[in-house]
């Protein structure tokens, strides 16, 4: 896994979608970094009602700083941006 964890903030982990062909693909190496999984871990995206393919039309191509996507995955809260960036950090209990 090449994604780094904050180590000032904890599990919080924040990557560039830009880096990689799919976000669905970007989601799933933060969450695994993020939670010190294997990608393979992890359940499939679309088992969790979110779907890959929708995700790629919305953050994919666009850089609207307006969007924002947030949803909770293995446990974190997944945080999507319009500028591409993805952020991973703990769930507020």
């Amino acid at each position: 896994m090449d994604d780094q964890r904050d180590q000032d903030a904890g599990s919080v982990v924040t990557i560039s979608a830009d880096r990689y062909e799919e976000v669905a693909v970007a989601i799933t190496s933060a969450v695994a970094t993020a939670s010190e999984l294997s990608p393979l871990e992890l359940p499939p995206l679309g088992d969790i009602g979110v779907d890959p393919e929708a995700l790629d039309a919305l953050f994919e191509s666009s850089h609207d700083p307006s969007r924002r996507l947030t949803f909770t995955y293995a446990g974190l809260l997944v945080s999507l941006f319009g500028d591409g960036t993805i952020t991973v950090s703990p769930t507020e209990d």
